[in-house]
């Protein structure tokens, strides 16, 4: 099957016909199926503005959470939230995947472990992370 936007080009062998397919497929992921803008215009920076202010160990499990909620609405399923996430791999660059996993995982430390804490440069990151799994998806798409 052809990617929806790469040219027809018979010669497979052709380094820029490689190259467009590359770039055909890069564009079939961006525009792929699931459309992750779930929240009404000016929601998701509303809810995400009222993360930022929170206390960063409490911000990193409440943005988890956003995170969680975007990708139950988006129609992604799965009995965890690890579920829905690898159903994104393939649409997201691997960093922002890999970046995201992190986040989560200090999240569960936090929320699971009793005597881990997290400092504030490290809850920060995880937020930003967090942010930018969200933006990667085009969750503030409608802002």
């Amino acid at each position: 099957m052809m990617a929806k936007f790469q040219k027809p080009n018979n010669d497979s062998s052709n380094p820029l016909s490689m190259f467009e397919r590359l770039i055909g497929s890069w564009i079939d992921k961006l525009f792929s199926k699931n459309n992750f803008a779930v929240f009404s215009k000016g929601e998701i920076n509303k809810r995400w503005g009222e993360i930022e202010k929170m206390d960063p160990q409490l911000a990193v499990i409440e943005a988890d959470k956003l995170v969680d909620t975007v990708l139950k609405r988006a129609g992604l399923k799965g009995e965890s939230m690890a579920e829905r996430l690898r159903k994104t791999e393939s649409q997201i660059p691997h960093f922002v995947y890999q970046d995201m996993w992190d986040a989560h995982k200090l999240r569960n430390r936090l929320v699971h472990e009793v005597d881990h804490s997290a400092n504030h440069y490290e809850s920060q990151q995880a937020v930003w992370k967090m942010k930018k799994y969200l933006l990667t998806l085009g969750v503030f798409k409608n802002e």
